[in-house]
């Protein structure tokens, strides 16, 4: 062989050998007849073999998974019959010779066959191993977080669904059809599943993914109701995410879909129990403000005291509508501020509301209102209110352990504030700041300023 022949030759093997350095590839030569192995310092690194010395089929086959081992014995004797001449690779596991570790390798490998006494015989069995522990690691992490998804979404009683935008087809399961009341063999289409909304409902689950995207999101969700083809009343909740193509636009659609049939109706006989629950509390201060006229009608008690204590009944009542409002749950600060003072505000409004609106628990609704009443009826008779000029801010701010409210009045008459021992102050500073947190008066000529804080 020529030097000119001789150089692609040398070039060819030393990419060959920079490829197979690149990729932690290890090469191996087995010589069938002598069982003699040929193992690069790679591939000895690679089974934890030391880094001179001869390397036997014995210490080969020492270091296979004893699990593996059948297999990787079986692919052999497929590989070296000539009749076959198996070529597939396989995968499996060592035992590192050295440290004892476990590790994942991928082998492949190719006989070589001559004949021997008029017979094809494998003579030598060449090929390469590479360390694929990490990417057996990473596949069997998706395979666990699929298997925990999968449990999720069944627990949940979830169906997954896909549409593509452009095409108008939504994938479909088993799952799918039954929250739509569909036999699971059945293969609906987008038009058909959109048949069973009640009037108006698709159009609003249109609506909230428009908004979602309006404003720069992806994700999005709505409950909604449908009807089954048995006539029954169903209500599913979706929640989706829009996917862009290459072009910028919204190419696919993913969500679930849960059924959320049981908790709506709980939902609903809630509401009619608590509006039951606040009509009969209305007809009960009805009751308690007629038997206290009743009582008091013939000079039993000071007619402005009695007064007072209608008052205070309405300001019960304001803060019961609000915990209706919402269901008696968490309730707005801004909302409960405006019922109490309304009455009080007059026109031009004197009466100022600044602040966030700040959601509060619902046991804080009735004190927060008393408060507030003996504050605004206070300003009324004696501060602010009582001046045609004088005012009244409502100021709140958020602070690390609840709300900071300041109740401030000015603009005021210089009139004398009675908020030494009356039954409001006490009210107020003895029994309803038990409630909230702390409350402090600061009394002036043109009326009160007050700090409440309250606990969250």
């Amino acid at each position: 062989m020529t030097r000119d022949t001789e150089r692609p030759l040398r070039e060819s093997n030393l990419k060959l050998r920079l490829a197979l350095r690149a990729a932690h590839i290890g090469i191996w030569d087995w010589t069938v007849g002598t069982g003699e192995m040929d193992y690069s310092p790679k591939a000895r690194a690679i089974c934890g073999f030391p880094p001179d010395g001869t390397v036997t089929f014995a210490m080969v086959q020492a270091i296979t998974h004893p699990e593996d081992y059948p297999t990787t014995s079986a692919l052999a004797r497929r590989a070296l019959d000539p009749q076959i001449r198996e070529r597939t690779p396989y995968e499996y596991r060592i035992v590192r010779a050295d440290t004892g570790e476990v590790r994942w390798i991928v082998a492949h490998g190719e006989a070589i066959f001559a004949t021997v006494e008029g017979k094809q015989k494998a003579l030598r069995y060449i090929g390469t191993i590479q360390d694929i522990t990490e990417r057996k690691a990473t596949e069997q992490a998706l395979r666990d977080g699929e298997l925990r998804q999968r449990l999720a979404i069944d627990a949940a009683g979830l169906a997954i669904w896909e549409l593509d935008v452009a095409t108008d087809q939504v994938s479909h399961s088993a799952e799918l059809n039954r929250l739509f009341g569909l036999a699971p063999d059945e293969r609906p289409t987008l038009a058909d599943y959109a048949s069973f909304y009640l009037p108006g409902e698709r159009e609003r689950v249109h609506e909230a993914g428009r908004k979602a995207l309006a404003e720069g999101r992806t994700r999005f969700e709505s409950e909604f109701r449908i009807r089954w083809k048995d006539g029954t009343l169903h209500w599913l909740q979706m929640r989706a995410e829009v996917l862009f193509g290459a072009d910028g636009q919204p190419s696919r659609v993913i969500g679930v879909v849960a059924d959320i049939d049981g908790r709506k109706r709980q939902e609903e006989q809630q509401i009619l129990f608590l509006r039951e629950l606040n009509h009969r509390v209305k007809n009960t201060l009805s009751v308690v403000q007629s038997i206290a006229t009743q009582t008091f009608r013939n000079g039993g008690a000071d007619k402005e005291a009695l007064v007072v204590f209608r008052e205070r009944l309405y300001a019960l009542a304001k803060a019961n509508e609000v915990l209706l409002n919402h269901e008696w749950r968490a309730f707005g600060l801004r909302e409960l501020v405006g019922q109490i003072v309304e009455p009080y505000r007059g026109l031009p409004q004197r009466i100022v509301i600044e602040g966030e609106d700040v959601s509060l628990p619902s046991r804080m609704n009735v004190p927060l209102a008393l408060v507030l009443h003996e504050l605004c009826t206070n300003a009324a008779k004696y501060g602010s209110l009582a001046s045609e000029k004088g005012r009244v801010d409502i100021r709140w701010t958020r602070s690390e352990k609840g709300v900071d409210l300041t109740w401030t009045e000015s603009g005021g008459e210089k009139v004398v504030t009675p908020l030494g021992a009356g039954f409001g102050t006490r009210l107020i500073s003895e029994i309803l700041a038990v409630e909230l947190g702390t409350v402090e008066f600061e009394p002036h000529p043109d009326g009160v300023r007050c700090r409440i804080h309250i606990n969250m």
